[in-house]
């Protein structure tokens, strides 16, 4: 199973997420354990989230979207009216960041519905890999784009690879993999991913 961070979701993203997929089982009528069950989680674990006492990683975020048969974007998105058509423009800075250990993520589009892939800016925190833990693996196809900083991503099979502002990375997440900054300054990336086929 994915690690999950002991850090209690405090800040106000974290309570609303924590919220919402309480109301959304709720509005099921599905228990905790049903929740649990398609999502492949464990009811404790689901529990923990729901009471704002464990922050959810991205992987078990994943899990919890597909629990709910929706994209992870409409999970961790603000609730708004829902947008009719096929274009939106977001302008500024993207809204509050949902911290994960390792990363901070900022869904982009996230009206947009029907997509086949989402997008996220993410930035990576952690600079040593032998603080990272359990490394990341999701069902999905992945794309990094560095905005800004030196990522350095670490895949089995493979060498690590040092990426800088405009190289991009395209891997299959299923492999595991961890992403870290290297040097002083954040690494902040556009991540593309669809799941995979």
């Amino acid at each position: 199973m994915a690690p999950l961070t002991d850090r209690p979701r405090s800040i106000e993203p974290h309570q609303e997420l924590a919220q919402r997929i309480k109301r959304w089982r709720e509005a099921r009528d599905w228990n905790q354990q049903s929740l649990a069950d398609r999502s492949g989680i464990a009811r404790s674990t689901l529990s923990k989230i729901e009471n704002g006492l464990l922050s959810p990683t991205f992987e078990v975020l994943l899990k919890l979207a597909q629990g709910f048969g929706c994209e992870i974007s409409d999970l961790v998105r603000a609730e708004t009216p829902v947008l009719v058509g096929r274009m939106i423009i977001e302008r500024g800075a993207p809204g509050p960041a949902i911290d994960n250990p390792n990363t901070r993520l900022w869904p982009l589009g996230a009206a947009l519905r029907g997509r086949p892939f989402q997008a996220m800016l993410v930035e990576f925190t952690e600079r040593d890999l032998a603080k990272f833990g359990e490394w990341n693996r999701h069902d999905t196809d992945d794309m990094l784009h560095v905005l800004s900083g030196t990522l350095v991503l670490h895949t089995e099979g493979y060498a690590p690879a040092t990426l800088n502002p405009g190289d991009t990375v395209h891997f299959d997440g299923t492999m595991p993999h961890a992403c870290l900054r290297s040097g002083p300054e954040s690494c902040r990336c556009l991540y593309v991913f669809a799941p995979r086929i």
